[in-house]
This record gives C-alpha cells, sequence and structure tokens, in this order.
C-alpha cells in the first residue's frame, strides 16, 4: 500500500510529531478530558500517579511517558486539541495505535483523519507492514473514519468484570475430563491458545511463547513477585487439549482470566470451563476480575454473566495492511 500525503506543517497550527519534552502534560489533559470517564482499571493504573501539572521534563522519569511518545500532536495556536499514539509491537513489522483522541470543541474538522494518515507514513517509513487498533463498537463515526482509511475489521472483545466476592460459582457438569496443566505441557497450550483466538483479537500483543510455562521455577519466582499464574485443561478420550481456562493473578492488580475452546468443541465445553473459573475465582484475594472475550460468543458470554460478570464494552478490533 502507498501513501501519499503532504509535509508535516511546520506552522504553529497542524500537525507535528509528539515532542517528549514538551507535550506530555497536554497530552495527558487530552486524554482525561476525552477518555476520563471510560478508562477501564488498567487505564486508571497506567496514568496512577501521573499528574498532569507536573513541569514537562519531569516526565522522562515516568516510565509511562513512553508510551505517549510516539506518534503526532494536532496544535492551535499553542494548545494541543488532537493526539494519535503509536506503539510498536513485539511483533516485528506490527505497530498499534492506542490513542486517537480529539478536544471535542474541536472536531468534525478532518483532525483525526490527518493525524491517522500522518501516522500510516510514519509507521511505513518505519518498515512497519501493520497497524492495529481497537474501537468501541458502537463508535459508528470512528468505525467510519477507519474503514474510510481502509482499515479491515478482524473482530470484537468484550471486556467483562466483576469483583471476586460477587462471583456466583457454577456447577461442574460431568463427561468432561479437567485437570491441571501440567509443566511438561506449555508449548502445546501456547499452540492450542493460537488456535483458539484470532492473533489479532489479542491486545496489546501476542501471547509470550512461555506464557503457560509453570515449572518449579517459574513458580518460586512468581511467589517472591507476588504473582500467581494457573491454568486448568479439558481434554477428550485421546487426551489431546481440546479447551483451557487461566487465571494471571498479580499483587495489587485486577485478577486476568481467559477461556479457550477448541473450534471443534464450541457448544459443548462453556459451562464446564467457565464452572472450573468461577470455582477457583472464589477462592482468589478479593479483588476485581477482567476477562476478554469473542464478543461472538454467545454461548460462554451466557455463562459469564450467568456467574455474576458483567460487560465493561465491546472494542472492534480493526487492522491495515501497509
Amino acid at each position: 500500500m502507498i501513501i501519499t500525503i503532504p509535509a508535516l506543517n511546520q506552522a504553529n497550527n497542524g500537525p507535528r510529531p509528539i515532542n517528549l519534552n514538551t507535550d506530555i502534560p497536554q497530552i495527558v489533559r487530552l486524554l482525561e478530558t476525552v477518555f476520563g470517564a471510560t478508562l477501564d482499571d488498567e487505564g486508571r493504573w497506567i496514568f496512577s500517579g501521573m499528574d498532569s501539572q507536573k513541569p514537562a521534563f519531569l516526565w522522562r522519569l515516568n516510565p509511562s511517558a513512553s508510551r505517549l511518545s510516539l506518534g503526532f500532536v494536532w496544535e492551535e495556536d499553542g494548545r494541543i486539541v488532537g493526539n494519535a499514539t503509536v506503539l510498536k509491537s513485539r511483533t516485528n513489522g506490527r505497530y498499534l495505535v492506542v490513542n486517537v483522541a480529539v478536544d471535542p470543541d474541536y472536531r468534525r474538522r478532518g483532525i483525526a483523519h490527518h493525524l491517522m494518515e500522518y501516522v500510516a507514513q510514519m509507521v511505513e517509513g518505519r518498515g512497519g507492514r501493520q497497524i492495529l487498533l481497537q474501537v468501541v463498537s458502537d463508535n459508528q463515526a470512528a468505525l467510519r473514519l477507519y474503514q474510510s482509511l481502509h482499515y479491515r475489521t478482524i473482530g470484537s472483545m468484550t471486556t467483562w468484570y466483576t469483583p471476586v466476592s460477587h462471583i456466583r460459582e457454577l456447577a461442574a457438569e460431568p463427561g468432561i475430563a479437567i485437570r491441571k496443566l501440567r509443566a511438561d505441557e506449555w508449548q502445546t497450550a501456547y499452540e492450542f491458545d493460537k488456535l483458539s483466538l484470532h492473533p489479532d483479537l489479542n491486545w496489546p500483543d501476542l501471547p509470550r511463547p512461555d506464557v503457560y510455562k509453570n515449572t518449579m521455577w517459574n513458580r518460586v519466582w512468581n511467589f517472591f513477585n507476588g504473582r500467581q499464574n494457573e491454568t486448568w485443561i479439558a481434554v477428550n478420550e485421546q487426551n489431546e487439549m481440546i479447551g483451557l481456562v487461566n487465571i494471571l493473578s498479580e499483587w495489587s492488580r485486577t485478577h486476568l482470566a481467559a477461556i479457550r475452546i477448541h473450534p471443534d468443541w464450541r457448544g459443548q465445553l462453556e459451562r464446564p470451563l467457565t464452572a472450573v473459573l468461577t470455582h477457583h475465582l472464589r477462592r482468589m484475594p478479593r479483588r476485581n476480575v477482567r476477562i476478554d472475550h469473542p464478543d461472538d460468543d454467545e454461548l460462554t458470554n451466557q455463562r459469564l454473566s450467568e456467574a455474576g460478570f458483567r460487560p465493561r464494552r465491546t472494542l472492534t478490533h480493526m487492522r491495515l495492511d501497509l
């Protein structure tokens, strides 16, 4: 894909690259204005301790500032009114657009469209091959914007939340063999994860190859770092993996859970796997639980609702191939 756009505007008004030394406080204020009411627990954690009134030079000392350093801002008379932030993925050639924000008083002027064109030019200039982004599924204006820029829809993920204390444990069902993942099965679990979920529905990145590794050394390391990573699997009569449940818990952070089902076993494992999930979550420290799951998996989503989870938001994942 070839993208041809004008050179960057060097005047006071218009787009320019983010300047980490001066722009971060204004970008934070803009993001608070645009997204503050809709931030999830992870977003609030990222912004915790970030005070937009700090002197600009202090932002270089804040590790979260690096998440806002690549991309473009739109400036009007010295004020930043638009921002598009980009992160490089661990996957070679893959970039993520993580913020597209325009001040409410400056919308419907084409600012977001122009910022996204500059993003595509920058990524292509860096040798990138793909740009991925998420957009709230009912934000029709944003969906039309990205479609006009040739992004295509991959699918949608719904984020479900509940406090541990609100979980309703589902009854287990007989006939499905579910057991703890053995230490020597972590690579098989990783391959199963890739089979069960489209890679572009993983956000912000693909799972690490060792995400299910849980050797004695891993368990000791996790213990001293306030971390717990547990996996249970469903197997068929040939002892082949057909379903998976994972819970990742870190000290003071929201518990993260995942359910994966082999495509050939959909319609049969949703309740048994959710029963395993709720059984173990009920015994976890009393914090919030988050699970991101495909919006089109109606059966699992029904079981999550039955277990006390509530949908927080649904995000559509889109991709541009360069």
